[in-house]
C-alpha cells in the first residue's frame, strides 16, 4: 500500500489507547481515521493482529464517501481477494475512482496492470498509455 508511513507505537498501553481513540473517531465518521484503522488491520498493527475483513470494512466506509487513498487500498484488496471475494473488475473500478479523487499513484498501478497484464488482466497498451498519462508525478 502506498501512502503515509505509519509508525508503530512501542508501548503496548499507549498503542491500545491510540487504537481506542482511532476507533472512536472512525465510528464517528472521520474519513482519515476510518482509513487509518483499515490500514492498521491490513498491516497487523492492531495488537499485531492482521484482519483483512475488518480492513475491507473500514476502507469501504471511507471509499464510499470519496476518500481516495481508501479507494486505492480497497481496490487492491478486491484485486487480490484479501478480506473479501476476489473481484478484479470492481477493484480496478475503485482504483479509477481513487485517480478521479486525486490519488495519482493509483494511475501508476493501473498503467502497470494494463501494460504487464498483472493480476489476470489482459494487457492493453491503449489503457496502459492512458493511465500512464494520468499518473502525474508517479511516472517512471
Amino acid at each position: 500500500m502506498a501512502g503515509k508511513k505509519r509508525q508503530r507505537i512501542n508501548d503496548p498501553t499507549a498503542e491500545r489507547a491510540h487504537l481506542r481513540v482511532l476507533r472512536r473517531a472512525a465510528e464517528r465518521g472521520d474519513l482519515e481515521a476510518q482509513h487509518d484503522l483499515g490500514a492498521s488491520y491490513a498491516t497487523g498493527d492492531v495488537d499485531g493482529t492482521k484482519n483483512d475483513v475488518e480492513a475491507v470494512k473500514w476502507y469501504t466506509g471511507a471509499a464510499e464517501r470519496g476518500h481516495a487513498e481508501s479507494q486505492y487500498d480497497l481496490g487492491f484488496m478486491l484485486i487480490l481477494g484479501e478480506g473479501t471475494e476476489k473481484d478484479i473488475a470492481k477493484g480496478l473500478w475503485w482504483m479509477e475512482q481513487a485517480v478521479a479523487n486525486g490519488w495519482d499513484y493509483a494511475a501508476r498501478v493501473l498503467s502497470d496492470v494494463y501494460e504487464k497484464g498483472l493480476y489476470g488482466v489482459e494487457p492493453n497498451s491503449e489503457k496502459a498509455a492512458y493511465w500512464n498519462e494520468k499518473a502525474g508525478d508517479y511516472k517512471t
